[in-house]
Formats: structure tokens, C-alpha cells, sequence
């Protein structure tokens, strides 16, 4: 005789062990899932590194002396010296801190600003960010991914300025406070100028003038020892005490828009990004940068490597974009689109880019 109890307690108990089953399975495919992920993940970063180290092989070892050969020029160009400031083009270091050299992870660049210096560098794009211990420092986006002392940074220019006398240099300063807090502005401000002052850089800064006067030749700046440029992020309202030599970049400056995620978006991009705003007359137009990278630098990834890949699969993400006839090309045609040359190409990987010799 069929026991109706007996096959209903069977039937709850086979739906609990499909249940059990099911369960089982779906975890474990989620582990297999997990596992693949952290492969791909491992094996990525292995190619990264092992990518780099390679990259590596071909950057000279960051510059011990700052002694440049002796000339009679102005940035080592005797055509330069009649030139006014923005009527010069610069060859720029985006985030100039973030090397390799210099122990940053996703770093932007291989070799280290001492080498640039030698090279022909002579603009650098700087972020001051508050450490967790209270201390200024240069980062990008987060610290622990890479810092570098300020105080060495300010002394490494010093040094490059004593020992060539007709050398200038540019410093574009990005101000990033942990919040946008009055307290937290005005601690990031002051501990940035105490370390300038210490220095002793504003000793050789141009001091700007309001509602009169153009910008001065090079040569005028070599003379009058105002051999230091100094933009900031940060607009005088919201320092401490404000400087002459504190240039806000609103003010002075405009720049095409970045963020590209492609070449062909970088290629489209000879716009102005900013409202040029000046609070007084001044009679000179703003100086303008030509932002010359992609999102694809700060992941770390030259896209000098990834190249062959790039045009292989026409993935213009991965190609390149920082060549010498590949810059000539775009500064031509912003130059045109702008009716206007730029003062300052800001690159990164600038040791593998042609940019110095764009510039000179």
C-alpha cells in the first residue's frame, strides 16, 4: 500500500538536497570566478611590471649634476632672449613628479625631473597635497601611491637656477586640499609657502604687475634675476597672505580640455577649456596651455609601449600620440584653430616624447 506520508517526507527531503546541490554549485562557480579574476589580475600586473623594467632599460639614470654646459643664450637658445615670455613655448612636465624614478606606482613619467632639467624641460606641473601626518607633499590623487618631498623639489631647482644663471623655469602649482574647508585651504597654503620662502626661491621670482606693463624678454628676466614663474590653483581670497609672485592660473592662464580617453578625441580637442577671467586690465592676452596626454598615462601605461597594439586592432586608446612629427602635427593645427601658438605643451612620458625637440 502506497504511504502518502512517507512519499511526501522523501519529496521535502529531495528538494533539500537539490537546494544543497544548487547552492554548492552556484558558490563554487563564484569561486572559480574569484580565482580567474584574481589570474587576470596577477598576470596583468606582471605584464605591467615586467613592461616598465623594460621601458626601464632605456631611461639613463636620473641626473646626479645639475651643470649644464655654458652658453650665452636664454634657455640655451640665443634667439630666445629677445623674445617676451609669452611669445616663448615651453616644454612642459604634466605631473612632473609622478616618476618611476622617483618610486610612484602608476607613475606618468620614467625619468626624473633632474634628468628633464637636462634635457630641456622647463615648465613642471605640480599637485600639493596634506599628507595623513599633517606635511605637504607632491602626490597625485592619493600619497600612498607615491609622494615626494616638497622641500627637496624646491632645493632641486635652486640648485639647477645657481649653477646656469640664464636659465628660467616655470612652476604651474594645483593646490588640492583634503576638503574644500577654509582651515584646510589656508593649512595647505601656508605649509606650501613657508616651504617656498624657506627656499629662498622668492628671491627669484617674477613679480606680477597689475594694470601695467607687458611681460618682459627673457633676457630682461636673466638680468633682473626674476628667473622663477609661479602659477597657482589657488585664488587669493581663499590664501593666507597673498604674494606678487603668486600668479593665479584663472587669471593668466587657459588650457584645451583634458581627459581624453583616445588619440582621435586629443586630436579634436584645440578648444579652450576655461573662461579666461581677469579681475583687473591687463594688456596681455592669456598664456595658453596645450594639454598633450590621455586617461591611458594615469594608469601608468605609455602609450609608446602599447603602440603596435593600438594600430594592429585600430584602438586609438593605445596609440601613439606624443611623437615628434605626431606633435608638430597637433600643435599646428591648434596653432591654427586658435590663431595663436601655445606657451606651454604639457606631456607625459616626456622621455620618450618628442617635445623638447618641438620646443627648441
Amino acid at each position: 500500500m502506497f504511504d502518502h506520508a512517507q512519499s511526501t517526507t522523501t519529496e521535502k527531503y529531495d528538494c533539500g538536497c537539490v537546494s544543497v546541490v544548487t547552492l554548492q554549485s552556484v558558490l563554487f562557480c563564484l569561486l572559480k570566478v574569484v580565482y580567474l579574476l584574481i589570474c587576470l589580475l596577477l598576470l596583468s600586473a606582471l605584464v605591467y611590471v615586467c613592461t616598465i623594467v623594460d621601458e626601464m632599460r632605456f631611461i639613463p639614470r636620473c641626473a646626479s649634476s645639475l651643470q649644464l654646459s655654458p652658453h650665452t643664450g636664454c634657455n640655451r637658445e640665443d634667439v630666445l632672449c629677445s623674445k617676451t615670455y609669452n611669445e616663448t613655448v615651453h616644454a612642459t612636465m604634466h605631473n612632473a613628479f609622478a616618476t618611476t624614478q622617483n618610486g610612484f606606482w602608476f607613475a606618468q613619467h620614467r625619468g626624473c625631473m633632474r634628468s628633464a632639467l637636462i634635457r630641456g624641460i622647463r615648465s613642471f606641473m605640480l599637485d600639493v597635497h596634506m599628507t595623513s601626518s599633517g606635511n605637504v607633499a607632491l602626490c597625485h590623487y592619493s600619497c600612498t601611491l607615491g609622494s615626494m618631498s616638497l622641500s627637496a623639489t624646491l632645493e632641486m631647482f635652486m640648485d639647477f637656477l645657481k649653477q646656469n644663471p640664464r636659465e628660467i623655469i616655470t612652476i604651474i602649482w594645483e593646490m588640492v586640499p583634503n576638503t574644500k574647508s577654509a582651515d584646510d585651504v589656508h593649512a595647505l597654503h601656508l605649509q606650501w609657502k613657508q616651504a617656498i620662502w624657506k627656499s629662498g626661491m622668492p628671491n627669484l621670482m617674477f613679480a606680477r604687475q597689475q594694470d601695467v606693463n607687458p611681460w618682459p624678454t627673457l633676457l630682461h628676466m636673466i638680468q633682473n634675476e626674476t628667473r622663477v614663474v609661479s602659477f597657482s590653483s589657488l585664488n587669493a581670497p581663499y590664501s593666507v597672505v597673498h604674494e606678487d609672485w603668486e600668479m593665479y592660473t584663472g587669471y593668466f592662464q587657459a588650457e584645451t580640455p583634458f581627459g581624453s580617453k583616445t588619440k582621435t578625441k586629443l586630436e579634436q580637442n584645440c578648444i579652450i577649456r576655461n573662461t579666461f577671467y581677469p579681475n583687473w586690465y591687463m594688456p596681455w592676452t592669456p598664456l595658453l596651455i596645450m594639454n598633450q596626454f590621455t586617461v591611458l598615462a594615469a594608469l601608468g601605461i605609455n602609450a609608446d609601449r602599447t603602440a603596435w597594439i593600438g594600430d594592429w586592432m585600430d584602438k586609438s586608446a593605445l596609440q601613439r600620440i606624443n611623437g615628434e612629427d605626431l606633435l608638430w602635427a597637433r600643435v599646428h593645427t591648434c596653432a591654427q584653430c586658435l590663431a595663436r601658438m601655445p606657451n606651454f605643451i604639457a606631456v607625459d612620458f616626456w622621455d620618450s616624447s618628442g617635445v623638447v625637440e618641438v620646443v627648441h
